[in-house]
């Protein structure tokens, strides 16, 4: 079955398993070459757990260099600074040369991240022949790298790196009431992002919410 023919109702509903077959992408390619850009999303967990992901990229020489993105979202307490200036801070302080990071620091939404980035990127030579990993949240990975190979509009190069934070990871996630709202919401996001042709449609095999139709 298609992920854009779950209804909400059935994702709201669904058991643990199903929960984590729409949400957790394990069969993402992970980094195993040298990328040209390491690409950090802001958000939840960014500094340590995403931050720290990417620097460990960084010094292994597996990206040359890191996009920060993120500026003020809607639910951010601090009104005052991008989340990707505080990655930037982070990383500066961990050793990275400023010659090393790139900022785009006015997105407030993951689809607005991506939209953002891209028209960064685009300035950068030979846009379309760069390799690319995407470093965020276990849970946010899916959501993150589909819609990054749908708004590019040519076969992209992409390769995910998952930040774990011991809450909201596919191992942990069943284990607190945060982790599961999170859980829960990125399922939405997902399914509604595919009705919405926001990333390319996902088939999601073997699902009991499909079979107690």
């Amino acid at each position: 079955m298609k992920l854009s023919d779950i209804s909400y109702l059935q994702v709201l509903f669904t058991n643990k398993e199903d929960k984590e077959k729409i949400v957790f992408d394990t069969n993402y390619p992970e980094v195993q070459k040298e990328c040209d850009y390491g690409i950090v999303f802001g958000g939840v967990s960014m500094i340590p757990y995403r931050t720290s992901v990417a620097l460990d990229l960084y010094n292994r020489d597996l990206v040359n260099k890191l996009i920060l993105t993120g500026g003020i979202g809607f639910f951010n307490k601090d009104r005052k600074t991008p989340e990707s200036y505080k990655m930037y801070q982070f990383l500066r302080t961990m050793g990275v040369p400023d010659s090393d990071l790139i900022i785009e620091d006015h997105s407030r939404t993951t689809l607005e991240n991506v939209k953002l980035l891209l028209e960064t990127l685009r300035q950068e030579p030979n846009f379309e022949d760069r390799t690319f990993a995407v470093v965020t949240s276990d849970f946010h990975l899916r959501r993150c790298m589909e819609t990054l190979k749908k708004a590019a509009d040519y076969p992209l190069e992409v390769y995910g790196a998952a930040a774990k934070d011991g809450i909201t990871d596919l191992e942990h996630w069943t284990l607190s009431l945060y982790g599961r709202r999170m859980i829960l919401t990125e399922a939405l996001l997902l399914a509604n992002y595919a009705k919405q042709g926001l990333i390319f449609d996902i088939e999601l095999p073997d699902l009991d919410l499909v079979r107690k139709r």
